[in-house]
């Protein structure tokens, strides 16, 4: 049995035929600004990101060359210990 189509009341705040004009757009110098809890959440942890771009003490060298290094000799273990089972 087929059913009715629902259309939503315009009191509800959705009217179809504008949703499909609404168009993302940049905002502009003169938009006023949307406070949002996302936003604010946002704003919170910005404060921990540049924290962590402070808190960057290693060279960059070290930052490259450790993994590198450190991966070498866990792979030279790993196959220095499969050889003592083969």
């Amino acid at each position: 049995m087929p059913q009715p189509k629902f259309r939503a009341p315009d009191y509800a705040g959705f009217a179809p035929e504008t949703e499909a004009a609404r168009v993302a757009r940049l905002a502009g110098v003169g938009d006023t600004p949307v406070y949002s809890p996302v936003h604010r959440l946002q704003s919170e942890l910005a404060v921990f990101e540049r924290g962590q771009r402070d808190a960057d003490h290693y060279p960059g060298w070290f930052r490259v060359s450790f993994p590198i290094a450190s991966s070498a000799v866990l792979w030279a273990a790993i196959l220095w210990g499969a050889g003592l089972f083969g």
